[in-house]
């Protein structure tokens, strides 16, 4: 049973995401009523960054080896008629919240998917990768708190998909979901990560290769708007 007065449950996992678990939550607090942070075991001050926001609610989880169990877990704890997803290396561009609070009050609305930039840096300027793959990069992120809204487990370790997208929903324009994780791991770690991911989903090697944007040459464009001063913490 949701808690009334609670609309928005923000869901954010982590695990030894110190660095960058301040601003992901810094972005997506105006937007929700809770935030339910789920750790997976940190030996970092991750938890003490989570300890800073007003409005999250901490759980311990052990990282059970699957980010979409991870996250199904988070989920179950939300109270929320409405769930907002955001992952540790993204933050949110900032709009009037009410605009998303007329949006889940929409009765035929039941999942919002926003546009991603995918950041990186042009001689010393943020930018994004401008074409397709990378933009537009929609993302559901906002939906019904219902059980149709979860990862289904059947499919993709890595690139977790809800099991149905029921109901009609909305391609919303705002906010932008900044994603920095180009930035903030180098070429090496990059690789690596393609490596693990190419081991755990064969299948999905289009969607690897995204993270070694400097592959296929991508065109670069500024950022149409001023990033969030978040971003300039990380």
């Amino acid at each position: 049973m949701t808690q009334r007065n609670v609309h928005i449950s923000g869901v954010v996992i982590c695990q030894n995401n110190a660095a960058t678990l301040a601003a992901a939550l810094q972005s997506l607090e105006p937007y929700c009523d809770e935030i339910v942070v789920v750790d997976g075991g940190s030996d970092d001050d991750t938890l003490e960054q989570a300890l800073r926001c007003p409005i999250a609610k901490i759980y311990e989880h052990p990282f059970p080896g699957s980010i979409a169990v991870q996250k199904n877990f988070a989920f179950a704890q939300a109270q929320g008629d409405w769930i907002f997803v955001l992952d540790t290396d993204e933050v949110l561009s900032q709009v009037s919240p009410q605009s998303i609070r007329r949006i889940i009050k929409l009765p035929l609305i039941h999942w919002v998917s926003f546009p991603r930039y995918w950041v990186v840096e042009n001689q010393g300027e943020l930018c994004y990768l401008s074409d397709s793959p990378y933009y537009k990069d929609r993302q559901l992120r906002l939906f019904r708190n219902r059980p149709e809204f979860r990862y289904d487990l059947t499919k993709s370790s890595v690139h977790h998909e809800v099991i149905e997208r029921t109901g009609r929903g909305l391609c919303a324009r705002q906010p932008h979901i900044y994603h920095f994780d180009l930035l903030l791991k180098s070429r090496a770690e990059r690789e690596a990560k393609v490596a693990k991911y190419r081991e755990l989903d064969p299948a999905s090697e289009r969607l690897h290769r995204m993270y070694l944007y400097e592959d296929a040459e991508s065109p670069r464009a500024p950022l149409p708007a001023p990033p969030p001063a978040v971003l300039h913490r990380l």
